[in-house]
């Protein structure tokens, strides 16, 4: 007994009819009752909204099956508090006569670890989420379409000077096969509110064409009617050619719209 009360973890046995036969200390403060009210109870009764999560990996110890490292979220009792999670183990004890007699039992608390782990995936999406709008350059356009602003990280990697990034004059850094595909598009989006999103090709400063691709949404004033239209571009050349081999290889064709 003094073993089982000094593990680092919940300990119990269960009887087959699921009720607890005997428990570590651990178990019963986990479980937010004293060690007396649990003896005799089921677990159903001790913990009508774990049991559900639960009693299918019991039912199946019950049969001779042993289960590790199972994890299981417990709702909390506290408003505010956050949900519980926690690790089990289920042995199937047996006696001589190779009859499974109950379920032991091993709980343990893993909601800090979770919780490291949730907090270094956001971490890790907010990291990916600054570095991929570090690619994407931001612009602006009146509701009739002409550029406002074009951020100067652009303007280098074009052929265009930043007076011809004014007005409409952008768009003479298209490849010709893309003008009218990107114009239609645009009349479209001008016309109705239409989210734009377009990829297009223009000509750098070393002459080589890159695949672009712009996004933008309207911002609508207090009557519905489009003031601006705020957007990004972002460079997709090199996950362009990965994706059409001939681009890739330099074909001598010219690449599909």
């Amino acid at each position: 007994q003094a073993i089982y009360d000094g593990a680092p973890v919940g300990l119990c046995f269960l009887d087959c009819s699921l009720r607890y036969v005997s428990l570590n200390q651990k178990l019963a403060e986990m479980n937010g009752a004293s060690v007396s009210a649990h003896l005799g109870k089921t677990v159903q009764q001790m913990l009508p909204k774990m049991f559900p999560k639960v009693e299918p990996h019991l039912r199946r110890a019950l049969k001779g099956e042993a289960m590790a490292d199972v994890e299981v979220s417990i709702p909390s009792t506290i408003p505010g508090k956050p949900n519980k999670t926690v690790l089990l183990s289920y042995q199937p004890a047996w006696d001589e006569a190779d009859e499974v007699i109950g379920v032991s039992v091993a709980m343990v608390n893993i909601t800090k670890t979770k919780e490291t782990e949730e907090a270094l995936r956001q971490s890790v999406d907010r990291l990916q989420s600054i570095d991929e709008q570090k690619s994407k350059v931001p612009w602006a356009m009146d509701a009739q379409g002409a550029s406002l602003q074009m951020s100067s990280q652009w303007v280098p990697g074009t052929d265009l000077s930043r007076k011809k990034m004014r007005n409409l004059s952008w768009l003479e850094a298209l490849h010709p096969e893309d003008l009218e595909p990107a114009m239609k598009t645009m009349r479209e989006s001008l016309r109705t509110g239409k989210p734009i999103d377009i990829e297009y090709r223009v000509k750098s400063i070393d002459g080589e064409w890159k695949w672009m691709r712009s996004c933008g949404s309207p911002h609508f004033g207090p009557s519905g009617e489009i003031l601006r239209w705020y957007g990004t571009v972002e460079d997709i050349d090199t996950r362009k050619r990965a994706d059409d081999p001939c681009l890739a290889e330099h074909c001598p064709e010219t690449p599909p719209i």
